[in-house]
């Protein structure tokens, strides 16, 4: 059970069984520590074979300016979940940063649901071909249960029940969705390159071929890469059996003293050890490093989607005596006639974002016509933000400030993950629903139609992506009164009955 700051215990989910724990890090760390290493390697390699995980990657740059960066930090962290196990504190801090790092970016859940899967099927497929055994049945279901369990932590959906499943899902994605496209061949090509950097010359077209050889052609032709030769494919297959079975040969003989992880070698990018906070791209480190509240006031963040109930709960947790301070009260002050953010926005936008003349005075700016310039323009959207938040930033600096004393605070910030201000709270709560409630609510709360409904969705990241970030998930699909029970129980029993003076800290 995991502890909040008010004392109340949060239910993770339901632990890995230690079974899975214990066979996943024998079976890459002391039986199969090269060979899975490789099919870890060749899955992340197909990844490529999607123009929309390939594109996302070209657009960050990483691949082409850090390629070894990028594939160290991959691999290591893999390596720290097979060799800790995912629930162990080392395992928890890997996927709290994979989640980080994953949350600046709008990946797909099927994109995610494929890159887990290649984790259980390139380990299962390597070894039936080039391994001295196969995996076994237990063995098999472990690998399956332990990546189906990384998963759930990470916030993926619709995450495949059975073994069967996922190995189908995997071979669907690979049968109709891997198509050419330019992005797929600049990621691999850098990748490859990186992997041949430290051999002479000389021997890197040979070496790229005989790597080629390994490769289904579906595999070669999307990522534009030439076919290799079809007697390489069985000439290669017979050398990596029989280098796995002279290896295990070996070790019957001299049994390995120790694990033999990627994380405990030394690698190029750190040498023979690494931080967790050096792992990600470096753009973002600043911000995946920063560091929670950590002062004596308990300081809730409280974020969700737009109409997901962010509200209701911040009433709910004002009932019990604790200060709420909004982020849409401090938007809509920004923007109040007469102000700074009022004048450039009439600045920017002319006579179609006022109000309707209402006496004396300055126009009031309609946030109706401003949503629908926005959330139709991501660049005006951009701008209006930019404008924005450093004054929202500034209101809850000096709430903050004025409220020192006050044993807990809850901050309502809708972008609270979007933009980084966890720095702000010492823990996160997140409001959640369904997809069609969302869309339901905001459109009847807002006066809305369907397609101005989903342009203000989309602005935001979607729940899923929340989910994982969150330290508490208040599941706000029921009635008002089981939304308060929750709210009650994250709150803890210092806070007291509603109407009560502020929790002690």
């Amino acid at each position: 059970m995991a502890t909040l700051p008010g004392g109340t215990a949060v239910a993770p989910l339901t632990p890995l069984d230690p079974e899975a724990t214990a066979l996943c890090h024998r079976l890459a760390g002391r039986v199969f520590p090269w060979d899975i290493t490789r099919a870890l390697e060749l899955a992340l390699l197909k990844t490529f074979c999607l123009p929309s995980i390939s594109a996302l990657l070209s657009q960050t740059g990483e691949f082409e300016q850090r390629p070894r960066k990028r594939y160290d930090d991959t691999g290591l962290m893999v390596a720290e979940l097979l060799r800790h196990g995912p629930d162990s504190p080392e395992g928890r801090a890997v996927i709290r940063r994979l989640n980080r790092i994953h949350g600046h970016y709008a990946i797909a859940n099927i994109d995610f649901l494929y890159v887990l899967s290649g984790f259980v099927a390139e380990p299962i497929r390597w070894l039936e071909r080039y391994g001295w055994r196969p995996l076994c049945h237990a063995e098999q279901q472990a690998l399956f249960r332990f990546w189906r369990h990384v998963g759930a932590q990470m916030g993926i959906t619709d995450l495949p029940a059975t073994l069967e499943q996922l190995l189908a899902l995997n071979q669907w994605v690979e049968t109709t969705v891997f198509v050419a496209a330019a992005s797929n061949r600049q990621v691999a090509d850098a990748t490859l390159a990186m992997l041949l950097a430290d051999w002479p010359a000389v021997l890197r077209p040979p070496l790229a071929g005989l790597l080629r050889g390994v490769l289904p052609e579906p595999v070669t032709s999307s990522l534009g890469w030439p076919t290799a030769p079809g007697c390489l494919q069985p000439a290669l297959g017979l050398a990596l059996r029989t280098r796995s079975r002279l290896l295990n040969g070996w070790q019957r003989l001299r049994p390995l003293r120790r694990s033999r992880f990627y994380s405990e070698r030394p690698t190029p990018t750190y040498g023979r050890q690494f931080r967790l906070e050096q792992l990600g791209p470096p753009p973002l480190l600043e911000q995946l490093n920063r560091p929670r509240w950590r002062g004596q006031q308990r300081r809730i963040g409280l974020t969700g989607g737009i109409a997901s109930g962010k509200s209701t709960v911040g009433r709910l947790l004002e009932t019990r005596g604790l200060p709420v301070l909004d982020a849409d009260v401090y938007a809509r002050d920004a923007l109040a006639p007469g102000s700074s953010g009022a004048r450039a926005v009439r600045g920017r936008f002319g006579e179609r974002v006022l109000a309707p003349e209402q006496g004396a005075g300055e126009a009031a700016i309609d946030r109706a016509a401003l949503g629908r310039i926005v959330f139709g323009d991501a660049d005006e959207r951009q701008w209006l933000e930019e404008l924005i938040h450093p004054i929202v930033r500034e209101c809850f600096s000096a709430e903050l400030a004025r409220l020192a004393d006050a044993p807990a605070v809850v901050l309502v910030i809708p972008l609270l993950l979007e933009v980084g201000l966890e720095e702000l709270c010492s823990e996160v709560w997140l409001v959640d629903c369904d997809e069609v409630q969302q869309l339901q609510r905001l459109m009847r709360r807002n006066g809305l139609s369907e397609a101005e409904a989903r342009a203000r969705m989309a602005a935001q990241w979607p729940l899923e992506r929340k989910r994982a970030l969150a330290d508490v998930v208040l599941d706000n699909r029921g009635t008002d009164e089981q939304l308060n029970a929750q709210v009650a129980a994250a709150l803890g029993p210092a806070a007291g009955p509603p109407g009560s003076d502020p929790p002690a800290a």
